[in-house]
């Protein structure tokens, strides 16, 4: 490990101060001081409550340097990738996962210490991954509507801290028999698919909205596919416990669910919805055109 700075390794610190119960903050002075031994000057920048005053930072500061590092939740990371796509930054991307749940960061198996993750950071090279775009919006691992798209912005931090990924399957679940469907257009890569669902994804990720397990056999980050989940409107009772079981299993071969790897995807819904990104409210939409840029962000992982 390098103790001297080189004039030629400059590093952005993007640090959410409030994710994981204020971690941030906490492990700042380590951070930057572990950076420093692996020979960084570090550039820290916390995130605003304004996401795009947070990405004009960005933008204007990952410009001049040689990596830049999120630390927060899968929604810091979000926002990051989101300004460098934009500004056409192209800059090694490390990420510290501080959040109470993490996806993201669990499906690229990120170690959970973070000063293996700073060590990973700083040697480790950069690999190429896809990332998505919804209406215009880019998002790194998800897009989602319907019943588990509320449980993934809407669970309370408290129940987030205490049970993890888990609290999204029990709030889901708790919601399910009074959840009602709707009817849906999915135009996936030239096939047309009807019917009415409770839930819709296109992701990247080994957990698709919190609640469900993609098996990992399924995912690669960088093959310009994503997978799209459909979840279909369970038939009474017997279709709901059998949905419930299967959710719980993480069964996703039963015939509660529709699977397809698409490149891209227009969902059209009867009437506007929710929709989250990452886990953030991604706000209303009708109609919504999501599409995967392949190999977009270098990342180191």
């Amino acid at each position: 490990m390098n103790s001297l700075l080189s004039k030629n390794k400059k590093l952005l610190l993007v640090l959410n101060p409030v994710s994981g119960l204020g971690k941030g903050k906490k492990i700042l002075f380590d951070t930057v001081n572990r950076f420093t031994l692996h020979g960084y000057a570090v550039t820290v920048l916390p995130t605003l409550p304004d996401r795009r005053e947070t990405a004009k930072g960005i933008a204007a500061l990952a410009v001049s340097h040689d990596k830049v590092v999120a630390v927060g939740g899968d929604g810091t990371l979000n926002i990051v990738v989101g300004a460098l796509l934009e500004a056409g930054i192209d800059v090694p991307l490390g990420y510290i996962p501080l959040g109470s749940t993490n996806d993201f960061a669990a499906s690229l198996a990120l170690p959970k210490d973070v000063t293996e993750c700073i060590d990973r950071i700083a040697e480790y090279a950069p690999k190429n991954i896809d990332v998505g775009r919804f209406c215009g919006e880019y998002f790194v691992y998800i897009a989602c509507t319907g019943l588990f798209t509320e449980a993934s912005y809407m669970t309370s931090q408290q129940l987030k801290n205490t049970l993890g990924p888990s609290a999204y399957v029990w709030n889901a679940i708790a919601k399910l028999k009074d959840t009602k469907s709707m009817k849906y257009t999915v135009n996936a890569d030239g096939e047309i698919i009807k019917g009415d669902f409770l839930f819709v994804s296109v992701s990247n990720t080994l957990r698709a909205g919190g609640v469900i397990k993609i098996p990992k056999k399924d995912i690669r980050f960088d093959d310009g596919l994503f997978e799209l989940t459909l979840v279909k409107t369970p038939e009474k009772l017997y279709g709901l416990t059998s949905l419930i079981n299967d959710l719980i299993k993480s069964d996703l071969d039963s015939d509660c669910f529709i699977r397809r790897k698409v490149s891209s995807a227009t969902i059209t819904l009867e009437t506007a919805s929710g929709w989250s990104l990452d886990g953030e409210n991604g706000g209303m939409a009708l109609c919504a055109e999501v599409e995967v840029l392949k190999k977009a962000i270098r990342l180191i992982y």
